[in-house]
């Protein structure tokens, strides 16, 4: 020890731990490697001979000392050729030291305790890779890029010395290192993503991906969580395995023909009828694994419409989920009860209850001639019928968030096969999601967008059709009294327009002085990506006392609908 000298001066852990030593300076380290404190008399062993950084910036370096990392199989030789130090803490255990050097001068230290907690000093925005002042990627074919210093070192010991850095903050700022570093990584003819083998790895490593040169990345897959557990198990070999088996990466939309060649068949798509044949006709049917849109102005019969196909597909067999926002889970159940029944539950149950309130006051009961009595018997066995049905209801209330819908509709069409499912509507879950209310509409389209393209991706993946809801600005048109609808009257974002299959317009002049085109919506087909026919489609008649959606004979004639009087 009388050979060794004093190198630097550093906090003292032993007096930290006691609230002394704040200005950082107690403990000398020695050129060996061991430390010693004046003040405590704590004392370091260390007999390996470690070198003296100058540091870029006002910052002081921690030093450690080189040595075996048994439990992680990592030798001396890998640490030193890397920097990576390590310092006996009396409370923390096993310290880890990773140095960062930029233009060859220290430039940032990263600290890990055996707790797993991390610190920085130094320059941490400077620091570049780990390990990356090693190579210059001059002489290089290629260059391994890991997830932590761990298993870049782990695999620059398993594979002879070929070039391997790391991400300095691991997946979470992933693309940062990689943008920040991109010059240099685009250095080397081959670069070869290795990050861990979990979701949150195999993420990153398609965004990082996207930022590389295409066709010169490859992602390796390795048969164990990381690099580290593999060299753990005396397992080098599948290290080197998966550097040379790594695939060129390719973005997931980029096919090869064969790859989608049984993508679309007679047997895997399925197609639904409409409740009605004019509509059925002119749409050829609903598919399964697409999204259609339907909008109106308020007050229209999006919801009627759409209850009205589901209970068709109720009727023919199929699973239906419904998530409507506006309405709660009850009121759904009885305005299906109301399809099998013919009658309007909820309006003949809210005269019922208004009659009961005329009485004890002494007044004469409401008559509303068109609805048919409904006795607690007959309720019950069409609540019977429902239940034997395979229809599933979306209980929103406090779980309105798009995660828990989107998530909840994904359950309904992988885990319970349901067919199709209905979301009414699109523009409630976005309000209920806003976080800046005074850029609503900047919000609302930012979120309809990433809901759409989420909704659709659910779509194709699982093969349920989806049916969405959506309102229409609010402009000076007045939708209420039948107004031709466009594509530029959708309210939100592009995609509304872009990305369902189809898109549906209900038009209604509720405001007709004759009750019969009051009641009679017409349906207009704005977009059809499958044959590109739009137009009028259908129009179908509201029966009031039956609470149901006929479809009703029509004429075109210079562009307007026309009904025909027989149909009254």
């Amino acid at each position: 020890m009388s050979d060794s000298f004093v190198i630097a001066r550093e906090q003292c852990p032993k007096c930290a731990a006691e609230g002394h030593d704040n200005s950082e300076d107690n403990l000398a380290r020695y050129n060996d490697g061991h430390a010693y404190c004046y003040r405590c008399k704590y004392y370091q062993k260390g007999d390996k001979v470690i070198e003296q950084r100058v540091p870029i910036g006002d910052w002081k370096p921690l030093y450690g000392e080189y040595r075996d990392l048994s439990d992680r199989r990592l030798n001396e030789e890998t640490l030193r050729k890397f920097s990576y130090q390590l310092i006996d803490h009396p409370e923390k255990g096993c310290v880890h030291i990773a140095n960062f050097y930029s233009n060859g001068s220290l430039a940032a230290q990263k600290f890990r305790s055996s707790d797993k907690q991390f610190k920085w000093r130094g320059e941490a925005r400077s620091a570049g890779l780990f390990g990356q002042h090693l190579f210059d990627g001059s002489n290089s074919r290629r260059l391994v890029i890991t997830e932590g210093e761990i298993d870049a070192m782990s695999v620059y010991q398993a594979n002879g010395g070929w070039p391997v850095v790391s991400l300095n903050g691991g997946t979470g700022n992933a693309i940062n290192n990689i943008k920040d570093n991109l010059e240099w990584i685009s250095k080397f003819p081959e670069i070869i993503l290795m990050f861990d083998s979990d979701d949150a790895g195999r993420e990153a490593s398609v965004n990082c991906a996207q930022l590389l040169p295409p066709g010169r990345v490859k992602i390796a897959t390795l048969p164990r969580k990381d690099a580290n557990e593999c060299l753990k198990s005396n397992d080098s070999k599948s290290i080197v395995n998966a550097i040379f088996q790594a695939k060129v990466y390719s973005p997931d939309e980029i096919l090869h023909v064969a790859d989608i060649a049984e993508s679309f068949s007679e047997d895997t798509m399925e197609v639904y009828a409409y409740p009605w044949d004019n509509l059925s006709e002119f749409l050829l049917g609903q598919r399964s694994g697409e999204v259609s849109l339907w909008c109106s102005g308020t007050g229209s019969g999006k919801s009627t419409i759409l209850r009205e196909v589901a209970h068709h597909h109720l009727e023919e067999g199929r699973s239906v989920g419904m998530i409507m926002l506006e309405e709660s889970p009850e009121e759904t159940r009885d305005d299906m009860i109301s399809l099998l029944l013919n009658k309007p539950v909820r309006a003949i149950r809210a005269t019922k209850i208004m009659n009961n309130l005329r009485k004890k006051m002494g007044k004469e009961p409401i008559s509303i001639e068109f609805f048919d009595d409904l006795s607690d018997e007959e309720y019950v066995e069409a609540k019977r019928s429902l239940e034997n049905t395979n229809l599933y209801i979306y209980d929103h209330l406090g779980n309105s968030a798009m995660t828990n819908i989107i998530a909840r509709m994904e359950y309904m069409a992988v885990s319970l096969g349901v067919d199709t499912i209905v979301l009414d509507h699109i523009t409630a879950l976005a309000a209920g999601m806003m976080v800046n209310k005074d850029d609503e509409n900047t919000n609302e389209r930012i979120l309809i967008d990433t809901v759409m393209k989420q909704l659709r991706a659910l779509a194709v993946r699982t093969g349920v059709h989806i049916d969405i809801v959506s309102q229409l600005k609010k402009t000076d048109k007045a939708f209420e009294e039948g107004t031709r609808i466009t594509l530029q009257d959708l309210r939100g974002s592009g995609s509304l327009a872009s990305v369902p299959n189809t898109i549906i317009a209900l038009e209604r002049d509720r405001q007709a002085d004759c009750q019969y085109e009051a009641n009679t919506t017409t349906v207009r087909v704005l977009k059809n990506r499958l044959t590109g026919r739009s137009g009028v489609a259908s129009c179908l008649y509201y029966d009031r006392a039956a609470g149901r959606l006929k479809e009703v004979d029509f004429q075109m004639s210079e562009g307007q609908v026309v009904l025909n009087p027989n149909n009254k």
